[in-house]
């Protein structure tokens, strides 16, 4: 017999990015980024792609809400 699916509820990072649409401008550090997507780490921590003028990267959410204004 199947067990039912568990509800997974959304984790506060996760809640806590969903007004950091992709394609947004943002300041992160001091420095100008674009939002370029939202993602889970494969450790099930929310993340975020920012792409700069040189580079692009993956931040966790809990960095990225520490460090960005809009």
């Amino acid at each position: 017999m199947k067990k039912p699916m568990e509800k997974i509820d959304a984790q506060r990072d996760h809640l806590g990015l969903e007004r950091f649409k992709p394609g947004i401008e943002v300041t992160f550090k001091g420095k100008p980024y674009k939002i370029q997507r939202r993602t889970t780490l494969a450790s099930g921590e929310a993340a975020v792609v920012l792409e700069g003028e040189k580079e692009q990267f993956v931040i966790s959410a809990n960095q990225f809400l520490a460090g960005v204004s809009s």
